[in-house]
């Protein structure tokens, strides 16, 4: 059987397990080892059952346990030319762990095969993931500021989504944030609001895809229940019935929940 669960997301950290009971990879290491390792603990995994690590881009909360957890477990960790350069540049690939361009034909990870896609965000070269799993097919698409062809062709398609949805944009408006970051939030290069992942939602519903995952929710600028309310509410206006035609969830900042199996 699959399983996915969220070990950490939101603007502060991120980082998704994907595979089998047993074994599997991540899809980013953010907030630090030891967090991370209790995420994983709370999972009822070890460390030793990642097997690879896949970066989707350098920003902190998406990296932030690599060198030590990659060092420590001695993890190979793949990501595109750009990130691997970035991280680089972050003093985070210190020579003690091994890790490999992914290139666009993707890479196989025992019986996993992970390939990426561009997406549109403020790092050197940004990606999300396809993970093939040998029954089911999985698709992470967070930090980018719109949901391009080449994301939408990346995860149309699959069993379950992790998709992001980021901030209320009233909440955006009329929040603390100092204006230029409430632009760069915003911003093609940003990240996708509640309403850009509804209407995201209701396209890869469309395409297949039964099961979504609202994930990299800002602290400050959204919550859990609008989030969820508004992809509800357009998945709702396409006709689609949650728990019927789909299952639409919230990952929370720390995971303090069980695995989805599917």
């Amino acid at each position: 059987m699959a399983r996915f669960c969220t070990l950490c997301s939101s603007s502060s950290g991120n980082s998704t397990y994907i595979g089998t009971s047993s074994e599997g990879i991540l899809i980013d290491a953010g907030t630090n080892c030891k967090q991370l390792c209790m995420a994983l603990d709370r999972a009822g995994l070890s460390p030793e059952s990642v097997k690879a690590i896949f970066v989707t881009h350098e920003h902190t909360d998406h990296t932030g346990a690599i060198r030590v957890f990659a060092t420590k477990y001695q993890i190979p960790v793949f990501a595109s030319g750009g990130t691997l350069s970035g991280l680089m540049s972050c003093g985070v690939l210190n020579g003690k762990f091994k890790y490999e361009i992914i290139t666009k034909k993707g890479i196989a990870v025992g019986d996993i095969f992970v390939s990426r896609f561009p997406t549109s965000h403020d790092a050197k070269e940004s990606c999300g993931y396809r993970v093939e799993l040998p029954d089911r097919t999985v698709g992470i698409a967070t930090d980018t500021g719109v949901l391009t062809d080449d994301i939408f062709n990346g995860i149309k398609g699959c069993d379950l989504v992790l998709l992001e949805s980021n901030y209320d944009p009233d909440m955006l408006k009329f929040g603390p944030y100092p204006d230029p970051l409430k632009m760069r939030i915003r911003s093609e290069k940003g990240h996708l609001s509640n309403d850009d992942c509804a209407e995201a939602a209701v396209k890869l519903l469309e395409s297949g895809v039964t099961r979504l995952v609202l994930g990299h929710l800002s602290r400050e600028n959204n919550t859990p229940d609008l989030a969820y309310k508004c992809t509800h509410s357009f998945l709702k206006r396409a006709g689609a019935v949650d728990g019927v035609d789909c299952e639409l969830s919230v990952a929370e900042p720390t995971n303090t929940k069980h695995f989805t199996v599917f």
